[in-house]
């Protein structure tokens, strides 16, 4: 486990349960407390008390708020911000390259349409590429960006649409108009899979929206990668 996308509540936890550690480089979207509220803890024990080698990755704008409002409360230590974790930019749509413990991963971040400040991301590792919205309201070139030549896209998306996620059935209708995107388990193109619903009760199987169970992620779901036919596919594997 080297990366982990987001720190929200309860992330830790899963984190331990399902990796055993918490990833040494973690990327935050946008500083919403379900996506970052954990981070100066997490941090505090980590590189303080662990002595790890953290590192923290955000978009310019977010890694403002991060330093400023979400790890205000580390000033009492009087320790800078440099003893918890290196902190590293990754501007908007430029390439940003991690060494990390399982080789180089690539990093390229998106603006997301949301109510914070938040931003999507490209990740590259090898020949696996995977797109994430974070948090977005429904947007076709972003999607589009997110979903070229990438094998896996992990989409944000709830029952309604609203200024701040994607709906069931704009993420279905974006899918349906785009012959090189499926959903996941469909083995087609770039394949979606989707979170952020919230409780098990929204998910789109409970809500019966039409959307593949193969494609609905939930704690503890694992998606590998396989050559097939010459090409890379993602799929479910467990729960």
């Amino acid at each position: 486990a080297f990366f982990l996308a987001d720190l929200g509540a309860g992330v830790c936890r899963s984190a331990l349960r399902h990796l055993g550690v918490v990833p040494s480089t973690v990327f935050i979207s946008h500083n919403h407390t379900d996506h970052a509220a954990e981070l100066p803890l997490v941090l505090a024990v980590e590189s303080l008390q662990k002595h790890r080698s953290m590192r923290v990755v955000a978009a310019p704008e977010v890694m403002l708020r991060l330093k400023t409002h979400r790890m205000h409360e580390m000033l009492s230590t009087g320790l800078p911000l440099e003893a918890f974790a290196e902190w590293m930019e990754a501007p908007e749509e430029e390439v940003l390259r991690l060494e990390t413990e399982a080789g180089e991963l690539q990093v390229t971040t998106y603006k997301a349409v949301h109510s914070e400040c938040c931003f999507g991301a490209r990740i590259v590792h090898g020949e696996i590429a995977i797109g994430w919205t974070a948090d977005s309201a429904f947007d076709r070139s972003f999607l589009d960006i997110l979903t070229s030549k990438t094998h896996l896209a992990v989409v944000d998306a709830r029952e309604k649409s609203s200024q701040e996620h994607a709906s069931f059935q704009e993420i279905k209708d974006y899918v349906a108009s785009k012959p090189d995107v499926s959903f996941l388990g469909e083995n087609q193109g770039c394949q979606i899979a989707i979170i952020g619903y919230g409780a098990a009760s929204e998910s789109p199987s409970f809500l019966e929206v039409g959307i593949p169970e193969t494609a609905i992620l939930r704690p503890g779901s694992v998606v590998s990668f396989a050559e097939e036919a010459g090409c890379i596919a993602a799929q479910k594997t467990l729960e």
